[in-house]
């Protein structure tokens, strides 16, 4: 993978040209002063010479302004590199580096070591027990090394090891230009690696913003690779999460999470992501039959460790038609009695619905809400459009129909307007269902990196009567497309499981 160069604000150069000085003469070289570290600016060698103007537009009288070698890269080379001027050793990793207190004491790490009671303080060789397993040879030296210069060379792989020593030496301004090149190489093949590094080492404000990155493209960003990296733990967390948002409906989680799995299980698969799905379905199908007692996926003992990621699935919202119904029986990774007992749960709501006896919605809590609401979702493409749509699968006898226009997204209880393939209910009384609607999008923010931004409808409880439409949620104007638009419904109360 590819390196970025991050340029960090130029030290004091007068400080600096003495550094450099000093070290020629073998002396103790003064460290780069750099009081307000501004933010990172992108360097590569393709627009080094960028602000040079056409030839054919500058007159021959017209000073031209070149780039040469700066004092920064020369202290890097002489101080850093080669160690000219050295007067400390520091042993780790079974490696010597030759440098020096002055520098060294930017990291809070070193500068309590070297200016307090310890024996360090006097030494001129300090051994460091790296005990950080992601702290690797070439980690350190990165970070050694951006003690003696203002520009970071790193790729993405490097990234948990420089935030690991960042963090071990309290190198401030090194974390946050680590964290800003995380947000600008944010992309589904770096995206669990950098979420599990700022778990490790407390960068709440960075998992969070890759936890609002992971919740809108988790059904967007499949491939092989991303389902390798995807552990376990984040994927229970993102489908437990009430903002995750679903593409189409609840039977694309399933899909997605059976081509997880197998992937969990086949490490070393390679293959078209177009092809992983067929893959994975003579994969459990072959299992089942091959298996002495013909067990399901979840009831062996390589696929028991995953039952609890299954069970973020809304099991019950899988019965929702008929094709769904026959692809979980075929499937065979849910065990029979986790089927029985959706079975039986889909069933009873449907009587109460149909009987009237539903115990209704207006009195169940946000928690219960949240977990058993179903979910659906729509990426609208363009902002000048009209889209209509409803999603597939039983909904209690009411035809939802979805539409935006104009920036407003509304919601329609259809039984005469729109040809309907499915039995609805047409009895003129009012209909109460419980619904939350979002509506997302990404944009830059102003430092360039890429956040997600939302506006919510909250939890709205509405009496539908035949045709009518209402107004679900307001579009703001500086939303920007394509837009995510996602529903939570819920139509009947809930049923106790047997």
């Amino acid at each position: 993978m590819g390196q970025v160069m991050s340029a960090i604000q130029s030290p004091n150069q007068a400080a600096v040209a003495a550094a450099a000085a000093a070290a020629e003469q073998g002396e103790n070289a003064s460290p780069p002063i750099n009081e307000n570290r501004g933010r990172k600016r992108r360097h590569s060698a393709d627009n080094e010479d960028a602000d040079d103007e056409n030839p054919e537009n500058i007159s021959n009288s017209t000073p031209l302004q070149k780039r040469i070698a700066s004092t920064s890269q020369y202290i890097y080379s002489k101080l850093f590199l080669d160690g000219t001027g050295s007067d400390v050793t520091i042993v780790a990793l079974g490696r010597d580096w030759h440098l020096h207190r002055v520098y060294l004491c930017q990291a809070d790490y070193f500068a309590s070591m070297f200016n307090g009671p310890w024996k360090e303080s006097e030494s001129q060789r300090v051994e460091i027990d790296i005990v950080d397993e992601n702290i690797t040879e070439e980690a350190l030296s990165t970070v050694f090394g951006s003690l003696y210069s203002d520009v970071l060379k790193l790729a993405p792989t490097e990234v948990p090891g420089v935030l690991a020593g960042a963090s071990m030496f309290r190198l401030e301004n090194l974390l946050l230009e680590v964290c800003g090149f995380m947000l600008e190489t944010l992309k589904s093949s770096t995206v669990c690696t950098y979420h599990e590094a700022a778990r490790m080492y407390g960068l709440s404000d960075i998992k969070t913003r890759l936890d609002d990155w992971l919740l809108l493209n988790l059904m967007q960003s499949m491939s092989v690779e991303f389902f390798r990296n995807l552990g376990a733990e984040l994927l229970k967390h993102l489908l437990r999460d009430v903002d995750l948002f679903v593409l189409q409906v609840e039977t694309d989680i399933y899909t997605l999470l059976k081509q997880w799995v197998f992937v969990q299980l086949n490490p070393d698969v390679d293959c078209e992501f177009g092809k992983l799905l067929t893959l994975s379905d003579q994969y459990f199908r072959t299992m089942h039959e091959e298996d002495p007692e013909h067990r399901a996926l979840l009831e062996t003992e390589a696929g028991s460790k995953y039952s609890d990621v299954f069970q973020c699935l809304r099991l019950h919202h899988l019965s929702g038609d008929a094709y769904s119904c026959q692809r979980l029986e075929k499937d065979k990774i849910f065990p029979k009695s986790w089927l029985n007992n959706m079975y039986r749960k889909q069933w009873l709501m449907v009587v109460n619905s149909e009987l009237s006896t539903d115990t209704g919605l207006a009195g169940v809590s946000n928690e219960w809400f949240f977990a058993h609401a179903m979910r659906y979702g729509r990426v609208l493409p363009q902002a000048n459009a009209e889209y209509c749509w409803r999603w597939v699968g039983y909904t209690f006898g009411l035809d939802l129909v979805a539409a935006y226009k104009q920036r407003r997204v509304s919601i329609r209880r259809n039984t005469a307007k729109y040809p309907c393939m499915r039995s609805i209910h047409v009895h003129p009384e009012a209909r109460h269902i419980e619904i939350r609607v979002r509506a997302i999008w990404q944009q830059e923010d102003e430092n360039d990196h890429v956040r997600v931004y939302d506006e919510e409808s909250g939890r709205l409880g509405f009496q539908l009567s035949n045709d009518e439409e209402c107004t679900v949620l307001d579009v703001p104007e500086n939303a920007v497309f394509p837009l995510f638009i996602s529903f939570q419904v819920a139509f009947s109360g809930d049923v106790p499981d047997a």
